[in-house]
């Protein structure tokens, strides 16, 4: 058996990847599967797929599985560049990529390295927003109940750009969501405009819904391809940072 070769590990995580590619419910699942592996890439600290679900319209989640995502995070930008040849990133190449700095952190996940926890400002730049979290089986219900007004509301804020719900069967959940500003997402998030996100908090708070959870702030500094047909944050030059 070949040994897995060892690569040096930086103490700060430099950049989150995030890559979305709507390919299709079997390209998907296949897509899914070969995760690559942090012990194996260079630069590579932390990686997890997920299938892609649109956020919710209506009282009931959506069913439809619309694409693969990669969600991963890197030492540097050469890393990551050295991985997009890699051929478990040829999927990604026809979808939307972005290269992000992480700028705030709640709770943790299992394998993602530690992140900024003191809110590191951005200014009006747009911001990334990724939740992950496990639900608990007996707290699906209530989780579901509470979580479809706030991706409602979510898509009619007038500064949400993109978003997406993330799926890791039989347990794990998460969201994708891209904003104008911070400012305008705590607005959403923890104001009283709409609410249905406050409201979803406060029922969480009460009875837990999740095992594990986490929230990760990102500027992202760096994109190309298309999401929905379009970049939505429009093209950025990758050795662009502010």
């Amino acid at each position: 058996m070949d040994a897995v070769p060892q690569f040096p590990v930086y103490d700060r995580v430099a950049l989150i990847s995030l890559h979305l590619a709507e390919v299709g419910t079997v390209r998907a699942l296949r897509a899914v599967r070969p995760a690559p592996v942090p012990a194996a890439v260079q630069g590579l600290r932390f990686a997890q797929t997920w299938l892609m679900s649109p956020l919710r319209t209506g009282a009931l989640p959506s069913a439809n599985v619309t694409g693969v995502a990669l969600i991963a995070a890197w030492d540097d930008d050469r890393s990551l560049d050295r991985y997009l040849s890699h051929p478990t990133a040829r999927v990604y190449r026809e979808g939307w990529n972005a290269r992000c700095e992480p700028v705030r952190t709640v709770g943790a996940w299992p394998g993602l390295p530690d992140l900024p926890r003191r809110e590191e400002p951005t200014g009006e730049d747009p911001v990334a927003v990724l939740t992950m979290a496990r639900v608990r089986l007996h707290r699906w219900g209530p989780f579901a109940a509470a979580a479809g007004p706030a991706e409602r509301e979510a898509r009619r804020h007038p500064a949400f750009l993109a978003g997406t719900s993330l799926l890791r069967p039989p347990g794990r959940v998460a969201t994708l969501s891209l904003w104008r500003t911070a400012r305008e997402m705590r607005q959403y998030t923890v104001g009283s405009c709409p609410g249905g996100h406050a409201d979803a908090m406060k029922r969480h708070q009460e009875k837990e819904f999740h095992y594990e959870t986490v929230f990760v702030r990102l500027r992202p500094y760096a994109t190309e391809g298309r999401w929905g047909g379009r970049d939505p944050l429009g093209r950025t030059d990758p050795a662009t940072r502010g």
